[in-house]
């Protein structure tokens, strides 16, 4: 009749309520999710927050039924967030009733204590605001719910006493409660061992089990009815009420039933989802048009910036690059090993080539090293411009001479520079700077200070800048640029103004390159 009517799915709310209770009384899960969740898509159609509340404790009754508790307490869950929502006040107790009862159900059958907590609260909840409303028959069901809750703490007493409480605001024309109120009292009176008492009271829940037709509570009685003949000691009957209460609880709790909630859940929720995306697609252009207005907007204001940002990134990244890549001459390592094993042929002197391989190796390894240590001590610079020196006159013997040394004021174990930052120069001065001179070469190395400054001064003797090869100022050119890369970097790390220049002795032959880096120790750069 409503269909004929033409009117919206919103008006079947009742109607798909009705047939869920219906099919969930009859045990058939399957056919209860689904009018549960046509009765969920009719609610939120309608915007009925009450409604949506409601399906949504509905539905993890059902999932609690099929033995997947986790689930159910995700819809529990959704429940709770629209309670705020829900400005009718007999609406909301309603609510609260059922949420205190689902997670009652979660503890007992995951036993996480703050769902128990959770029931408690709700139940506290619900009375307060059926005080207000004087709606007795909401005392009955939170009164039960707490009973429940001191059950499951192990307080039997209280436990009891909160069931009388529920029993005297009781409706007794409403079977479901009569039953849980027998139900609920003759398991308590079961763990006080009255078993007499505990049997009268589950033959009356079992009664109005019958009268309402729910498999599920019939099953539940039969398994109460089974615990107490046990305890009497009637086994044959303890063992007629099992049978019973497990060929039930089998036909309505298969793998096939859970499946089939579980699908239906599924398609639910891709069907939602579609629905989701056609609105969005609707809306798309709209919201694709404010976007791309604001971004170009904010493009525009912020342009200059952005550029100005990018540009210096750039170059960070671009130095960074070219620091990865220039590192020690390749053809150094090459050609020097050539001349140490030219040297082991002719000079057959074990302990000196065991001295310059040892050299040799720690060159590597500070090399290598160097690639992921920013700053190194002086000291450390001073030895492996020693070693590394020393290899190279054995290429070269007889070629130069060379001098390293430090102020004695300076902490040189202490005192830091960039890695890496002076051997260009040096191994520019003894690969080209003193090719084609008929005199020795001398380099010189020299760390000391100057207006409160580090100051390293290298030199030598060779042709010097101005009568230099085009390969030379080549060398020269690569030196100038790792080192201006590392001073750029160390400059914008450190908010300092380091720099160095490269000029022709003025004093003799050959070059001086002087370098001024900030007095930099171990504490500034942890």
């Amino acid at each position: 009749m409503y269909r004929q009517t033409g009117c919206s799915d919103s008006v079947l709310l009742l109607t798909y309520e009705a047939w869920s209770q219906l099919y969930y009384t009859l045990s058939d899960f399957a056919k209860a999710q689904e009018y549960s969740l046509k009765m969920l898509k009719s609610a939120e159609a309608a915007g009925n927050v009450y409604a949506q509340a409601q399906c949504n404790t509905m539905i993890a009754q059902l999932f609690n039924q099929t033995n997947q508790a986790e689930k159910g307490i995700v819809y529990a869950r959704k429940a709770v967030v629209l309670l705020d929502r829900i400005t009718d006040m007999n609406e909301k107790i309603s609510i609260l009733f059922a949420l205190s009862k689902r997670y009652l159900w979660h503890y007992q059958d995951t036993k996480t204590v703050t769902s128990l907590d959770s029931s408690e609260m709700f139940s506290r909840m619900q009375i307060e605001i059926a005080k207000k409303l004087g709606n007795r028959k909401s005392f009955s069901k939170a009164y039960n719910n707490l009973q429940g809750v001191e059950f499951e703490r192990g307080n039997l007493q209280k436990a009891l006493k909160l069931l009388d409480s529920s029993f005297e605001y009781l409706d007794k024309t409403r079977f479901g409660d009569v039953r849980l109120c027998y139900s609920d009292k003759a398991d308590i009176l079961l763990q006080l061992k009255k078993f007499d008492d505990a049997e009268r009271l589950a033959d009356s829940a079992l009664h109005y089990d019958s009268l309402i037709g729910n498999n599920a509570f019939i099953a539940e009685t039969y398994a109460l009815l089974s615990k107490i003949a046990k305890e009497k000691g009637d086994f044959k009957k303890a063992f007629t009420f099992n049978e019973l209460a497990a060929a039930i609880t089998d036909s309505i709790r298969t793998v096939e039933k859970s499946e089939a909630v579980n699908e239906l859940e599924k398609k639910y929720n891709q069907a939602k989802n579609q629905n989701t995306i056609k609105d969005l697609d609707k809306k798309k252009q709209l919201y694709l048009f404010l976007a791309i207005a604001g971004l170009l907007a904010a493009t525009t204001i912020g342009f200059f910036l952005r550029q100005q940002s990018l540009k210096h990134k750039k170059n960070i990244l671009e130095t960074e690059q070219r620091l990865n890549r220039a590192r020690m001459n390749p053809h150094f390592f090459f050609n020097a090993l050539t001349t140490l094993q030219k040297f082991a042929l002719r000079e057959n002197d074990g302990q000196a080539m065991a001295s310059n391989l040892s050299k040799f190796s720690n060159i590597m390894r500070e090399t290598l090293e160097s690639t992921y240590k920013e700053y190194v001590t002086i000291e450390q610079e001073i030895e492996f411009l020693n070693e590394y020196l020393e290899v190279q006159k054995i290429r070269f013997p007889q070629t130069f001479s060379y001098e390293v040394a430090a102020d004695k004021e300076l902490d040189i174990d202490e005192l830091q520079i960039p890695a890496m930052i002076i051997q260009p120069f040096v191994e520019n001065s003894i690969e080209h700077g003193f090719v084609g001179v008929d005199y020795p070469g001398k380099i010189t190395v020299i760390f000391t200070t100057q207006n409160k400054e580090l100051l390293i001064q290298i030199t030598d003797n060779g042709k010097g800048l101005v009568t230099s090869a085009k390969e030379n100022n080549e060398h020269i050119s690569r030196a100038s640029q790792i080192i201006k890369d590392r001073i750029y970097l160390l400059n914008i790390k450190l908010k300092t103004r380091a720099g160095f220049s490269i000029d022709n002795n003025s004093s003799g032959n050959g070059v001086v390159v002087k370098i001024h880096l900030p007095l930099l120790y171990k504490e500034q750069t942890k």
